[in-house]
Parts: C-alpha cells; structure tokens; sequence
C-alpha cells in the first residue's frame, strides 16, 4: 500500500516536471488522489494514517527538490494534499449525513405538526363524547381527556400559561408556595421530558420556560418571588433527577439484555447525561443574568438568594456522571467500544490542539505581521508615485 502510493507520487510528480509547468494546484491533484487511494483499506487507524502521512510528504518533497521545484509554495501544496487526502472519505460521509439529518430534522417537524393536529382532533372527539352523557361517565370522560391535556401541555403550547395560572393559585391560598409550585413544576417538567428523548438541550429548552413561567406569575402577583423561584427551580431540578434515574435504568436494561442494546442510542445518553449539569447551570446564569440586567426592584428579590438556589443543585452533577459511567460500561462490556474510543481519541487531539495553541499564535502574528508589512510597503510605493 505505501510503496503503490509513493510511487504514485513519485511518477506523477516527475510528469509534471516534465511539462515545464509545475503549479501549486496539481502538485496539491497528485498527493491528494495518491493519499486518498491508501486510507482506503486503513484498519488500524491513527498508526497507519502517520505513516502514509509521514512517506506522502517525505516522497513528494524528496521529487520536488530532485527537480529543483522545492519552494515553500510547493511543498505547502504537499501538505495540503496529504491532509485533504486522509480527509476526503470521511468528510463526504459527514456531508451526506449532514444532508439526511437536514432532511431529516424537517420530516420530524412535519411529523410533529401531524401528531400535534391529531391530539387536538381526538381530545375534541372525547370532549363531544362527553355531551352524550349526563352521569358521572360524563365527568370521568372530561378529566380523563384534561388529564391527557396537562401531560401533553408542552406539545399544545399550554405548558407556561398551565404554570403560570397554577402559581398565581397557590400564591393566592398563601400556604406552603414553595413546596406547591415545586410540585407543580416538577410535574409539567416531566411531562414535558416525556414527550420526546432525554436530552441536554430539552432539558435547558423546558427548564427555562417552566422557572420563568412561574418567576412571571409571582411577579405579576407582585408577591412571593423568592418562593415562587425557589419553588421552580426545586421542581425542575427534581423532574430532571427522576428523568436521569429513568435514563439509567433504562442502560442497565440494554446491559442485561442484548437485544434491546443499540450503540448509538447509549452514546447519545452518555453525551446528554454528562451535558445535563451545565445545561441546567446556564438555564440558571441566563435566568439570573437577565433578572440583574433589568434592575428591576421585584427580581432583586430574587437576585439575593442566588446562591443558596445554586447550591442546592449539586446533585444533578453526581447523578448524570454516575449515569454516564453506567452507559460507558456497557459499551464496553458489550463489545462496542470502538465510537466511545473514537470519542475519546477526539477529545485527546483536542486537548493537544490546545497544548500547540503558542505555536499557532506565534504563526498568526508572523502572517500578519508579513500582511501589515506589505501594507506599509505598498503604502510607500503608492505615495513615491504620487510625488513622481
């Protein structure tokens, strides 16, 4: 494989001298189509994609210099042929992937429009269904149907004006708010979690909605902020842990039944687990970051007991990470750790990328630096002609 692809390289660089017209773009051609050919039976990975990287580049420079065509422009175009190379296969997967999710994420959006036509249709069925009857079938109908309402809240867009006229009711019996309107978000956030998948951007979607629903409520009540926002944030912060709970015991089920396991759907759980924490934590600094902007009196109020509020929050942290690692295992333990490896491959070039950050920066002020160089220089010329 590496000896078919140097003497590609070496043939076809060696035609191009030979045509007197050695140009960036098809010495870039040649290294690029060489390169391309030799990832295409790469198993191993990281090892085997070095070393064609390391005798792509020592073969074309070597024939370069050979022919007097060792410039800087030259062996750049090298360098991008050998990168753009070992690239090429695995951006046009992401590409058409990009597509199918584009395509996708539009389908679902029609999907969810037809279901949410359909609910109506059918909890007005049930509403007509009760006139025919005048016993107590007529009531059970009607809250079994407004029961079907509230858990599907969120999907009919009812999810903050339900939390907002319930808090304005508990603030007006005067007893117990908090611990109220903590039960009352906990059990909107949940219906809310349930509708779809767990994940880290519902999470931060449905958690500011239902805390500002209520902080909103109290406001135009003009009393009981500091309740009503501790309240909130209590009861999200109690419908996301059962929702973590649920999703764990959801991988120790995939763990003990091989059946039902499917790798992508436990990485996926695994990402949105160890993202929940700082999801919630940012639905809390915009909610706050926001109230300081507005130097309003009432959200002051609020503004005070931010801490204790943040405090109290530590346990999301500690369940989602103790949930990833269940998810980890049984990737592992299931023989299907090669995504989770590649994952963490990712991560470990990342945080060598930013170990190389001095070396990018000294590159940046080198180049501009040159550009600004070149403006001076052009600045003076320009003004030699004028006075010419």
């Amino acid at each position: 494989m590496l000896e078919t692809m140097k003497k590609e390289i070496s043939e076809n660089l060696k035609k191009l001298n030979e045509t007197g017209k050695v140009v960036t773009k098809d010495i870039q051609e040649v290294v690029e189509n060489a390169v391309f050919k030799a990832t295409q039976n790469v198993k191993d990975g990281a090892t085997e994609i070095n070393s064609i990287a390391k005798n792509a580049v020592t073969t074309a420079v070597d024939e370069l210099k050979k022919s007097g065509n060792g410039e800087k422009a030259h062996i750049d175009a090298v360098i991008k042929g050998v990168v753009n190379g070992v690239q090429k296969t695995t951006k046009e997967s992401i590409d058409d992937m990009d597509m199918e999710m584009l395509k996708t994420k539009y389908r679902i959006q029609e999907k969810n429009s037809e279901l949410l036509s359909k609910l109506k249709d059918a909890l007005d069925g049930t509403k007509e269904a009760a006139e025919a009857f005048t016993d107590e079938s007529k009531e059970y109908i009607e809250e079994a149907a407004t029961d079907i309402k509230l858990k599907s809240a969120k999907m009919l867009g009812l999810m903050e004006s339900t939390i907002k006229q319930s808090t304005k009711t508990v603030i007006e019996e005067g007893s117990e708010v908090e611990e109220k309107i903590s039960h009352i978000t906990q059990e909107a956030v949940a219906n809310a979690l349930n509708e779809t998948r767990l994940s880290a951007q519902k999470v931060k979607d449905v958690s500011k909605r239902a805390i500002m629903a209520s902080i909103e409520a109290a406001k135009e009540s003009d009393e009981k902020l500091k309740e009503s926002a501790r309240g909130a944030i209590d009861g999200t912060k109690k419908a996301i842990l059962v929702k973590i709970q649920e999703a764990k015991a959801d991988i120790q089920k995939a763990k003990e039944n091989t059946k039902t396991f499917v790798e992508e759907d436990i990485l996926q759980t695994k990402e949105d687990l160890e993202a929940i924490d700082d999801a919630f934590t940012d639905t809390l600094d915009a909610i706050f970051k926001n109230m300081s902007k507005l130097n309003d009196e009432a959200y002051k109020v609020i503004l005070e007991d931010i801490d204790k509020i943040k405090a109290k929050n530590s346990q999301i942290k500690v369940k989602a990470k103790d949930a990833a690692e269940d998810a980890v295992e049984v990737l592992k333990e299931n023989g299907k750790s090669v995504a989770y490896s590649a994952n963490e491959k990712a991560k470990e070039v990342l945080v060598t990328l930013k170990e190389e950050t001095e070396e990018l920066s000294k590159q940046m002020l080198k180049i501009a630096k040159g550009a600004f160089k070149g403006m001076i220089e052009g600045a003076k010329k320009s003004i030699k002609d004028e006075e010419k």
